[in-house]
């Protein structure tokens, strides 16, 4: 009884997958949406570029602290300084993330975010700026920060600019 209990289950779950998988599958959608108009709306492939730079360096010197902390040899004061790094790159970044979507939606088309032990550094793409603004996104990198870093840059820069097309 048991054992058709079980493989009345799997079935069960089995066919539930494969329903789930058939109404997301991305095939049965029409794509006759494309009207030919090519706009910017998402985020800018430079940025991404940027962030997955950042990402990949963050992750090296995160591959060195997992050595640190299962390193047999290492002392407590090395592990606990490892640790206490790492949730350090961890608190970047999610308050870079939290910061870019903060930005994006204050309207911004795209935003870049680095912080470093010298500072945060807010790279906005936008076609037109202006001191409030810019004093805006200040005292969001503050609040989001929590007041931890003095130097705070923001850096309005357009499409073009950011892609390297401007003249």
């Amino acid at each position: 009884m048991l054992k058709k209990n079980q493989l009345a289950l799997i079935l069960l779950t089995l066919v539930m997958m494969l329903t789930i998988y058939y109404i997301k599958s991305p095939f049965s959608k029409p794509t006759d949406e494309d009207d030919g108009d090519k706009t910017t709306t998402g985020r800018l492939e430079e940025l991404t570029e940027m962030r997955l730079a950042v990402r990949e360096e963050r992750a090296q010197v995160v591959l060195g602290l997992d050595a640190i902390i299962a390193d047999s040899t290492a002392t407590l004061e090395q592990k606990t300084a490892a640790i206490d790094e790492k949730r350090y790159i961890n608190f970047l970044n999610e308050k870079e993330l939290l910061l870019e979507l903060q930005v994006i939606n204050a309207g911004y088309q795209d935003c870049f975010v680095h912080a470093t032990s010298q500072g945060v550094e807010v790279l906005v793409v936008a076609d037109e700026h202006s001191i409030a603004e810019a004093n805006e996104i200040l005292i969001m990198a503050m609040q989001n920060f929590n007041f931890q870093f003095d130097n705070i840059y923001v850096n309005f820069q357009t499409v073009e600019q950011v892609s390297g097309t401007a003249g």
